[in-house]
């Protein structure tokens, strides 16, 4: 059985975090270059373009709760 909390995208969106977040140490080290700059606002799109998705997803779901006890 599939996790209420858990949704499709969910994975993806961490490992788009987790770049960001390593290409913000390479920015803070003071590597900024634009190559850095676009791979990070690549990945940032990236996770709004998957919560769209999920959100789009949880609202055609069913409810898990309404279903007839018939």
């Amino acid at each position: 059985m599939r996790r209420a909390s858990q949704t499709k995208w969910f994975r993806l969106r961490v490992l788009f975090a987790l770049g960001v977040l390593a290409l913000l140490g390479i920015e803070l080290s003071g590597r900024r270059n634009w190559p850095v700059v676009l791979v990070q606002t690549l990945l940032i799109v990236g996770i709004i373009v998957t919560s769209a998705l999920d959100l789009r997803d949880l609202r055609h779901r069913p409810a898990e709760g309404s279903k007839s006890a018939s």
